[in-house]
């Protein structure tokens, strides 16, 4: 058809570059960012998809950071536990050698410097081991964030109870106590066969050396006492490090879950908005074969107008 006042062929070609150079804009976008979620170029719907999983994803890290960190501060536990252990194991064995009637007060005096040593010692590493600066073997609760629950796929909090494991702690102070005590120590370790142990420091008196109220030193009936705690608090302490040892094991299962987590959420994240580029580029390659055809197609149609001159000449 011969006409000049409405050219239809050229804008119909016109209005396909247009729409294929937005394409082509769209698709070049994604190659270049290596993302299909962005300004001019994400699909309906996926912007807010691949914005959850992504913070879904670095949240499950997080988490397996805090639950990595009280891992290493259970097994401190542990570890000064079973220390702690072997030390009233020692005093036991202490005790009951202190505790033989024929034995010379100064055989009993000797015993005593170690056996009240070993029991300073005991409550050095019970008030004095740190984890980031918190004391961690007087009963301070281990919690572990896991995110905010329910918003972006956050789980509860791990709550991890530790017991109290000073020597000189009963149940007065609270639950969860390691040694078992119930009531409080007493001079010439005195308070029952269920009481603590007493760190009072008591003076010289006579050929008695310094002691604590803790002591074998007094008489054998003094170690006889001490021995009785012990035999107590000993099977308390191995029950306690073996509770550790529970504990411990729950927070390597919960490692291993939330690690498995966080790839899924993580390649969930990368399913929806990580660039295809062999579906990108092949697109790219057709719309660029569109592009040409169409710019030639205008280039006839334009030249169409020519007809019209050729029948006025």
């Amino acid at each position: 058809m011969s006409i000049v006042n409405y050219n239809y062929a050229s804008h119909a070609t016109a209005n396909v570059i247009t729409r294929n150079e937005r394409l082509m804009d769209k698709t070049m976008a994604r190659i270049s960012s290596g993302s299909k979620v962005g300004a001019g170029h994400s699909d309906s719907g996926m912007y807010g998809l691949h914005t959850n999983m992504t913070v879904e994803a670095k949240e499950a890290r997080t988490a397996l950071a805090n639950l990595n960190s009280g891992l290493a501060r259970m097994r401190l536990v542990e570890a000064t536990g079973m220390t702690i252990h072997k030390m009233a194991v020692r005093m036991q064995e202490l005790a009951v050698a202190a505790s033989n009637s024929l034995l010379p007060a100064h055989d009993r005096y000797a015993m005593d410097a170690e056996f009240g040593a070993l029991l300073t010692e005991w409550n050095r590493l019970a008030t004095q081991t740190f984890y980031n600066g918190v004391a961690v073997m007087t009963g301070t609760d281990l919690q572990i964030r896991m995110g905010e629950q329910g918003a972006m796929g956050g789980g509860a909090d791990i709550t991890i109870n530790v017991d109290d494991w000073r020597p000189d702690a009963n149940a007065a102070n609270g639950a969860g106590i390691a040694t078992h005590a119930i009531a409080a120590g007493q001079a010439a370790s005195g308070g029952g066969a269920t009481a603590d142990m007493s760190l009072t420091a008591v003076v010289a008196a006579g050929d008695i050396p310094a002691t604590l109220e803790e002591s074998l030193a007094t008489s054998n009936a003094s170690a006889l006492a001490s021995r009785a705690k012990l035999d107590n608090i000993v099977p308390h302490l191995a029950a306690s490090v073996g509770e550790v040892g529970g504990d411990i094991a729950s927070l390597e299962f919960a490692i291993e879950a939330t690690a498995g987590a966080a790839v899924a959420k993580e390649n969930a994240a990368s399913l929806i908005g990580d660039t295809d580029y062999a579906v990108e580029t092949a697109k790219l390659a057709s719309q660029q074969v569109i592009s040409q055809a169409a710019t030639a197609i205008l280039a006839q149609a334009n030249a169409r107008s020519a007809t019209v001159l050729t029948l006025l000449k």
